[in-house]
């Protein structure tokens, strides 16, 4: 298996200037994100590592609309994501932004086809027979598509991180964010599910990637390091 950086970018997907975030605790506030500086170009794989209570999932979730932010501007591909209503929101998410988890979150009554198909039926607008294309498709595109009929716990943990990455797929985002996607695998599936993602960014697919696992420090065009709440090294090719 062949891993290989990408350095091929293009215009700024995502601009995030003096970001901060804040919660609430006790009736006291606790400045999460601290006036954070950050820019991503369309087409990069970007790695965030640091340690538990760092802000990183704090972050994915504000750069994937799942969490508002305290201050300062978020652009995305131009447009400031902070004017937009919880509706206008849901659906900006659900047309832009594919996630994957730790965990997975698959259904486990549900087919392989129907958690799939779930982000398809929330977005609306699809009839049967295009999201059974849709679906199709974005399972060919794990090597997955054999598995349609299958139960989630008729799955390994490597496939059912594929289904999950299928799933994040197949509404075509362009902007895949990974929260620790590959900290529930061994060392091997692991490594293929690393490999899955860097197909996908070779194929266009802008990603980032919340992680402890070192082997992906090495693949990315822009990695950054989060501590307190604040960025204290970071790279890009």
């Amino acid at each position: 298996m062949t891993l290989k950086k990408v350095t091929k970018l293009t215009s700024l997907l995502l601009k995030i200037d003096q970001l901060r975030k804040i919660y609430k605790q006790d009736d006291q506030d606790h400045l999460i994100l601290k006036d954070l500086d950050f820019t991503v170009k369309k087409g990069a794989f970007v790695v965030i590592m640091g340690k538990s209570g760092s802000g990183k999932t704090s972050l994915l979730n504000v750069i994937g609309l799942l969490d508002s932010f305290d201050g300062g501007s978020y652009l995305y591909d131009g447009q400031d994501v902070s004017l937009l209503s919880d509706n206008d929101g849901s659906d900006f998410r659900n047309e832009n932004i594919g996630f994957v988890f730790q965990q997975f979150h698959l259904i486990d009554s549900l087919t392989v086809f129907q958690n799939v198909e779930l982000p398809l039926i929330y977005h609306g607008g699809f009839t049967y027979k295009e999201r059974v294309e849709m679906v199709k498709e974005s399972l060919k595109a794990v090597d997955l598509e054999h598995k349609l009929n299958s139960y989630p716990n008729q799955l390994s943990g490597g496939q059912q991180q594929r289904v999950a990455i299928a799933r994040a797929l197949v509404g075509k985002p362009n902007l895949i964010l990974c929260d620790e996607p590959t900290g529930a695998l061994d060392s091997e599936t692991g490594l293929q599910i690393i490999d899955l993602l860097i197909q996908l960014n070779e194929q266009g697919k802008t990603i980032i990637v919340v992680t402890h696992d070192e082997d992906l420090k090495r693949y990315a065009s822009q990695f950054l390091y989060l501590k307190d709440g604040i960025f204290i090294e970071g790279s890009s090719v």
